[in-house]
């Protein structure tokens, strides 16, 4: 993005500056969402850090990663309970089926 971008980004007559941290802070919420399969890290990720203004990009990120990860494999805690074989449990149905 700095690269395409150096001065930050120009709309409506102002200046938004790149801010690396915000892009890590999606990544790093994107991540935790496909591998819980759940969005409500987003939500815990706008109580860490404060920052309300990263709403649209977290949220977007969290549900795409969720979306995909569900298509491809089990959530990290269906995993652990396959593993453990642990007993009555009941078989859910949706996400990845082997």
């Amino acid at each position: 993005m700095a690269a395409w971008f150096p001065d930050g980004i120009h709309s409506d007559g102002s200046i938004y500056p790149i801010v690396p941290g915000g892009y890590a802070v999606v990544g790093a919420a994107a991540m935790s969402g496909a591998v819980t399969h759940t969005v409500s890290t987003a939500v815990i990720v706008f109580e860490l850090t404060g920052q309300i203004s990263h709403i649209l990009p977290v949220m977007i990120a969290v549900i795409l990663a969720n979306a995909v990860a569900q298509s491809l494999q089990p959530s990290l805690y269906d995993s652990i309970i396959r593993i453990k074989k642990l007993p009555y449990l009941p078989e859910l149905g949706w996400g990845h089926q082997e």
